[in-house]
């Protein structure tokens, strides 16, 4: 008999699956603070309608530490493929003898978002911070990914967009960069010894200047899922709300 127990899978955003592109999913599951190593498993993806499949409980490869991947062909995303929001995807894995299934929403779409923040653009703002990054960091990377994870989270929370209709994806540049300085500062408070304060003062300063840009997003998006502008001189900034899923820096431093 199954027994409960409740392993976490890593599920920071909905997964988002370019239409007609060959390319991997993963999925990785933990259990007081390791990594399990699951012994098989399969994925399924189901499309919008509860009940069509685009890939019925096909077999996952696991790696040695853990990491369960399903490798899309471009043929099973398809170009027939309605875009948007509402897929399933359901990892079916044998843990202990036992098989559990996580389930992550997931959307078509026809292009993704990247961040535009770099460690120089964290450099530009404070010279200092590679000499103060830790010897187990080659790059702030870690940050800056966990910064827009977030900011991934919270528009698509708050209503304001689907980000993988936005076209400027400089629009949320700012925002990432004081978010990202936010979480570096605030680490820096909590792990290094000697800094008097100045690590909390810089992070409640950078948070206080991410919210403040964040409320002045505004970017050209993608009504119709064309990869274009409908309008390209409007940029959005109040919420998009679709009934049903959608159509096929100036700031003062401290020291």
């Amino acid at each position: 008999m199954a027994t409960y127990t409740p392993y976490t899978a890593r599920i920071r955003r909905t997964e988002i699956l370019e239409r007609a592109k060959a390319q991997q999913t993963e999925l990785k599951v933990y259990l007081n603070g390791s990594q399990i190593v699951p012994a098989s498993g399969t994925y399924t993806l189901t499309q919008p309608n509860g009940t069509d499949k685009v890939v019925n409980e096909q077999a996952v490869t696991i790696d040695t530490d853990g990491t369960v991947t399903f490798n899309h062909s471009s043929g099973e995303l398809s170009t027939t493929l309605p875009l948007g929001e509402g897929y399933l995807q359901e990892f079916k894995l044998v843990i202990s003898g036992d098989e559990h299934t996580f389930r992550r929403l997931a959307a078509v779409t026809l292009r993704r978002l990247y961040p535009t923040v770099t460690d120089e653009d964290l450099t530009d703002e404070y010279h200092d911070l590679n000499d103060l990054r830790p010897s187990s960091l080659s790059s702030y990377q870690s940050y800056i990914t966990s910064a827009w994870m977030e900011i991934l989270r919270r528009t698509r929370t708050n209503g304001t967009c689907y980000s993988y209709l936005v076209l400027s994806p400089e629009s949320f540049h700012d925002s990432l960069l004081h978010l990202a300085l936010y979480k570096i500062f605030r680490d820096f408070h909590t792990g290094l010894s000697q800094s008097n304060g100045r690590f909390l003062d810089l992070a409640n300063e950078h948070y206080k200047l991410y919210n403040h840009h964040y409320g002045q997003i505004n970017f050209v998006y993608d009504t119709e899922h064309e990869n274009k502008a409908q309008d390209p001189d409007k940029r959005t900034g109040q919420p998009v709300i679709f009934l049903s899923n959608p159509p096929s820096r100036g700031f003062i431093r401290r020291y």
